[in-house]
């Protein structure tokens, strides 16, 4: 009987494992779920940004102004402003007490 890892990789792609070791069920299933964490991501990025692009606008200050003062690197920075930044809950408590706004979560 071959082990888990022998079955695994005796698929040529991860399609098939896929296909072999799930429903068509639970594969939809899955990719429902997984699109709804991507969606849940976005939206959450796309807040973040929108309110560090009011806090620049606000403070009149431009992008390294901004890297300056959140202390990060430019390349976290960049993706802040971009809206594809995936940040810890320390990063977003630290970023919201330099904009002066308190971070709230709403499930709807």
């Amino acid at each position: 009987m071959k082990t888990r890892r022998e079955l695994i990789e005796s698929f040529e792609n991860y399609s098939d494992i896929r296909n072999e070791m799930f429903s068509a069920e639970e594969i939809a299933r899955l990719d429902a779920s997984a699109e709804a964490e991507i969606q849940a991501i976005k939206s959450l990025q796309e807040s973040i940004s929108a309110a560090v692009a009011q806090y620049m606008a606000t403070e009149k200050i431009g992008f390294n102004e901004l890297t300056r003062r959140l202390e990060v690197s430019t390349r976290i920075t960049s993706k802040l402003v971009r809206g594809n930044a995936n940040l810890s809950m320390g990063t977003i408590a630290h970023l919201s007490a330099l904009i002066g706004k308190k971070p709230r979560i709403v499930f709807e």
